[in-house]
C-alpha cells in the first residue's frame, strides 16, 4: 500500500475500462460546451454594445443635448418679452 498508484490502478466499486476515444469525445464535448456558455455570450455582447464601450453613444447624447440647447435659445430668442402694464 505504500505504492500512490495502488488505489488509480484498483478503482473502488465496479471496475469499468473507458475506451480512449470515449473520453477523447466526452472532452471535446465539454470543451465545447463550455466555450459556448462562457465566452461567446460574452464576446457577442460586447460586439453589440460596441458603441457604448467606445464612447461613440455619449457623443451622441452630448451631440443632441447640444442641439436642444441650442434650438430652446433660438426659441427663447424670438418670444416676444411680456410687460406688466398696471395703471392705478
Amino acid at each position: 500500500m505504500t505504492n500512490n498508484n495502488f488505489i488509480s490502478n484498483n478503482p473502488f466499486g465496479i471496475n469499468i475500462a473507458i475506451p480512449k476515444k470515449t473520453i477523447q469525445e466526452v472532452q471535446k464535448v465539454v470543451k465545447e460546451e463550455i466555450e459556448n456558455i462562457s465566452v461567446n455570450p460574452f464576446l457577442n455582447y460586447l460586439e453589440e454594445n460596441d458603441k457604448v464601450f467606445s464612447g461613440e453613444i455619449a457623443r451622441e447624447i452630448n451631440n443632441y443635448n447640444a442641439q436642444i440647447y441650442a434650438l430652446g435659445q433660438v426659441m427663447r430668442e424670438g418670444q416676444p418679452t411680456s410687460t406688466f402694464n398696471i395703471k392705478m
